[in-house]
């Protein structure tokens, strides 16, 4: 997912970032130098290249209860954290993992800007086709800060191997912005290219987001826009049990031909979009992710600067699977 970051950065001071070192297990390696080094464009999701292990499993999951080898971990921030087996007694096994974005109160909402800085945790394999779950709970936050919690698929490719003139960049993401907690914004990438001092950063992508609370649908207008616009409603998509601060059944089916994205309310497995252009399917391996990041400005219903958030953002994760196609 790629940084909404429209907004000029000279209408608030940002307070100065406050980074650490990652270390060997981290993602970004040398990709912290700056978003426009070779290999490491601004995603909204992620940072980084995918490491080259594949792992062609017909079935993979699990539910947290304790640290394994399976997953990369990226902490940058003072106070960001990744804990797995973290006690919570609303899961069946009572354990999860938990992603820690740190909160500042006072900090201006221009500071640790953008999934450069995410707290995330990424699985070493990767995967070509198949259906993903997570059962997640995703950050909250105070009106009008941004906290994005996203789980989603993606894999760098240094290469422009459709031929139209972009970077390439398969990713699939489902996110939940805690400003606006009853949105869900999915986004499927083909292409992107950062911005330069020359250039405005250049991608193509379709992206939704639906409101569960009333089942209102919002579209980007357009491949190359990152707004969105009101463009129906869908009765069977207003589901009141959606709510902050519970855990909720996400997931993504990847098909040769399809992207359906889903959720899982009042023991119905709902649609939310189904991509079938086959520019925005991807057909490279791609690592599963989790994180959660400060958007410089809100996405959908409203716009404009977001602020920090005064508290720490907490992603759970109860548990992720994979089946094979």
């Amino acid at each position: 997912m790629r940084q909404t970051s429209g907004v000029s950065q000279a209408s608030a001071e940002p307070a100065a970032p406050r980074r650490r070192g990652v270390g060997a297990r981290g993602l970004l390696l040398a990709c912290l130098v700056g978003a426009a080094a070779p290999g490491c464009a601004s995603h909204d999701a992620v940072v980084g290249r995918a490491p080259t292990v594949d792992g062609a499993v017909p079935t993979w999951s699990t539910d947290f209860a304790a640290a394994d080898d399976a997953w990369e971990v990226q902490t940058v921030l003072d106070g960001a954290s990744v804990a797995f087996g973290a006690r919570n007694a609303d899961t069946a096994d009572g354990f999860v993992a938990e992603l820690r974005f740190p909160g500042h109160a006072g900090v201006a909402g221009t500071a640790d800007v953008g999934p450069n800085l995410a707290t995330q945790i990424a699985t070493k394999r990767t995967f070509r086709y198949g259906t993903f779950r997570g059962r997640l709970q995703f950050a909250t936050c105070a009106p009008g800060e941004e906290i994005a919690s996203a789980f989603f698929l993606f894999f760098y490719v240094d290469a422009d191997t459709n031929g139209n003139g972009l970077p390439d960049n398969p990713e699939m993401d489902l996110q939940v912005l805690c400003d606006a907690p009853s949105f869900v914004v999915l986004t499927a990438w083909s292409d992107f290219a950062p911005a330069t001092p020359s250039t405005p950063e250049q991608f193509l992508k379709v992206s939704r987001a639906v409101d569960l609370a009333t089942g209102d649908i919002y579209d980007a207008p357009s491949e190359t826009t990152r707004a969105f616009a009101k463009t129906g409603n869908a009765p069977e998509l207003a589901r009141g049990s959606f709510v902050p601060g519970g855990f909720h059944d996400v997931g993504i089916d990847w098909r040769s031909d399809e992207v359906r994205f889903f959720i899982v309310l009042d023991g119905a497995e709902l649609t939310l979009l189904r991509v079938t252009d086959p520019r925005f399917i991807p057909t490279v391996s791609m690592q599963l992710m989790l994180n959660l990041w400060h958007p410089q400005v809100h996405w959908v219903p409203r716009t404009g600067e977001a602020a920090y958030p005064a508290n720490d953002g907490i992603l759970r994760v109860d548990r992720v699977s994979y089946d094979g196609p």
